[in-house]
């Protein structure tokens, strides 16, 4: 569940509307754009222009030329005049909603009514469609329920179950949502990715060893709580950082800001799997080999490890988000000043 918690606050500037508190219901017109967080946002809002809500329950009751909406819960009553993108947990569209252009949506449990005069792009686990959609459905689903119309072209991965009870106009498959991989597949697979992160790391090592030597620094001592404390920071960056971007787009001055912005975020996701990794292989020469110290031997331990257990079916994902998590926050510890 996703829940951000915000000092109470609103800014009017330029014709941005911007609201984050815990609990937020906001009713007014905008002629510009709108940035609303919190724990329960219910906007009731007219925007002329992007409308971008972010919270745990979200509840669109209004009207705007475009919509981006983030959330756990997610319902939607209002009407968008454009195009719109909503990503959350379980996501339900009321029946009197009506969406001019096209639409993209992530979620788990989807359920469509109202009327998509264009395209909809579903990724989800279980969508139902019991609306109006004049335009093309692209899916990509594990389970599929046809009630409503689809006026064009119905495409959905071939593994899905899927059940058309309504008018479709035509229906095509693609290819399947999970690929059948074989077992040299998958060793080809950890070979190039297992290669080019003890590539990346010996590239940072020979040209800035210093930076592996400030985090030894700044984790010499490493606790649970430390440890709590670099996952909290990276997460929050992965989920703030988006938004703050988006925030940066909206402003026109801001938007080269943005894109730098956004480049910086890509790379550190990027590289965060070889600072954990080199973190984790720190942490075991220091405790059980106790040696002198050789930084390509720690960065060669730790790839090693965090590799391998990343291809462990069902828990290998889970540690490869934790890796990705602590990583940020080692890459944002790095800017904090020493004491």
């Amino acid at each position: 569940m996703m829940c951000l918690m915000f000092i109470p606050m609103i800014i009017r500037a330029d014709g941005l509307n911007f609201v984050a508190e815990e609990d937020v219901e906001d009713e007014k017109e905008v002629i510009g754009s709108s940035v609303i967080f919190g724990n329960n946002v219910t906007s009731n809002n007219i925007v002329e222009g992007i409308d971008m809500l972010f919270g745990n329950n979200v509840n669109f009751n209004g009207e705007s030329d475009y919509s981006f909406i983030l959330g756990n819960n997610v319902n939607v009553k209002g009407n968008i005049n454009n195009d719109g993108f909503i990503f959350g947990n379980v996501i339900v569209f009321d029946e009197d909603v009506v969406i001019n252009r096209d639409l993209v949506i992530f979620g788990s449990d989807i359920t469509i009514n109202g009327k998509i005069n264009r395209d909809v792009r579903i990724y989800g686990m279980n969508v139902k469609i019991d609306g109006e959609i004049n335009g093309n459905v692209e899916l990509k689903a594990t389970e599929v329920i046809i009630d409503g119309k689809i006026g064009g072209t119905l495409s959905y991965n071939e593994d899905a179950i899927i059940a058309i009870n309504g008018e479709v106009n035509e229906v095509v498959k693609t290819e399947k949502l999970v690929a059948d991989i074989t077992f040299q597949d998958k060793l080809w697979n950890f070979i190039v990715d297992y290669g080019g992160k003890l590539v990346l790391f010996l590239a940072f090592a020979l040209f800035v060893p210093q930076l592996f030597k400030r985090i030894d620094k700044k984790n010499e001592k490493i606790t649970v709580l430390n440890g709590f404390s670099l996952f909290g920071f990276g997460t929050l960056s992965i989920i703030l950082i988006p938004v703050i971007f988006l925030m940066l787009l909206t402003l026109v001055f801001c938007m080269p800001l943005a894109i730098l912005l956004l480049v910086l975020y890509i790379l550190a996701i990027w590289l965060s799997s070889i600072f954990t990794s080199y973190l984790v292989g720190n942490l075991i020469w220091k405790n059980f080999i106790k040696k002198e110290y050789n930084i390509y031997l720690i960065g060669l331990i730790g790839i090693s490890i965090v590799s391998v257990l990343s291809i462990i079916p069902y828990i290998g994902t889970l540690i490869s988000v934790v890796c990705m998590m602590i990583g940020m926050g080692i890459i944002l510890q790095q800017f904090k000043k020493d004491n």
